[in-house]
């Protein structure tokens, strides 16, 4: 079942809900140095193309949110064989609790309970429809597949996910409608065998920039800087300097955390250190895999 956040009187519930969408909504500290930011992007480029160029022959590695703390926090774990991904009620949680946000806000469904069953609906209709399966979500046959009650642990997970998220913003207050999921943010770096994905659940105009909203899970940690600056330094290296973000928010519903990271050139910089430090300890972890005994040659 899902995590359930702690009740909070109704006041307190919504002065917080106005204040995420104040920090959401306003723009920038600072303009965009977009010299410090062509040579934020040419410097990481660099560092980044040294690193990949020793994984072994053939070999290409996607670094995205999870690979970098997993690489910051626990080094030696990139070392241990990655399970390969299964479709379950959890992992589904986030896709189908967004397109549930999608609905609620931009399309005024009333409420995750009642959106969610459109949400499922659609997506098992475009994977049955001639020709549709190219238009279903990735999680459409999984959930087509599940009996009765699998598929209402699954709605359950989502609903769960997109009303921490639907509460926790006073949506009314934002200007303009913000892009609620939208594709992740891929950067690749020059040599193409390193990719980095960034991910953010929400991106706010805040005019020719963006403010990105991330969504973590459990608790914030000690190293929220690192995890909240990370899918900014993506976006950053993906966009034209005078288009990328100034801000990144952080917000743990589970524990009713809320953190607010401004992306000046220092703050880039050393989020583009730490990642050129983790991308190296999945780079060694896969050299040393190479050399095993019994590995390919």
């Amino acid at each position: 079942m899902a995590a359930t956040a702690p009740q909070q009187p109704a006041g307190l519930a919504v002065a917080r809900a106005r204040r995420l969408a104040d920090t959401l909504a306003a723009p920038p500290r600072t303009a965009a140095d977009v010299d410090a930011l062509e040579a934020l992007r040419a410097d990481t480029a660099r560092h980044l193309a040294a690193v990949a160029a020793d994984l072994p022959e053939g070999e290409r590695l996607v670094l995205d949110g999870h690979r970098l703390l997993v690489a910051h926090r626990h080094p030696e774990r990139c070392a241990l064989a990655e399970a390969p991904f299964t479709p379950s009620p959890r992992s589904c949680r986030r896709a189908v609790g967004m397109a549930v946000v999608a609905r609620c806000v931009r399309a005024g469904a009333p409420a995750p309970a009642a959106a969610v069953a459109e949400v499922v609906e659609e997506a098992v209709a475009d994977l049955e429809a001639p020709g549709g399966a190219g238009r279903a979500p990735w999680w459409a046959r999984y959930y087509a597949g599940l009996p009765a009650g699998g598929r209402a642990v699954v709605r359950a997970e989502a609903v769960g996910f997109a009303t921490r998220l639907v509460t926790a913003v006073e949506w009314e207050r934002l200007e303009r409608p913000p892009v609620v999921g939208g594709r992740d943010d891929w950067w690749q770096c020059p040599s193409g065998a390193l990719t980095l994905r960034g991910r953010a659940e929400l991106r706010v105009a805040t005019g020719e920039r963006v403010t990105l909203l991330v969504v973590g899970t459990r608790r914030c940690r000690e190293d929220w800087r690192l995890e909240l600056g990370y899918p900014g330094l993506v976006a950053t290296l993906v966009r034209a300097p005078a288009a990328a973000p100034g801000r990144v928010v952080g917000l743990w519903p589970d524990s009713g955390q809320v953190r607010v990271l401004e992306l000046d050139p220092g703050t880039l910089e050393r989020t583009a250190a730490a990642v050129v430090a983790a991308a190296a300890s999945w780079v060694d972890a896969r050299i040393e895999a190479a050399g095993a005994p019994g590995a390919a040659g």
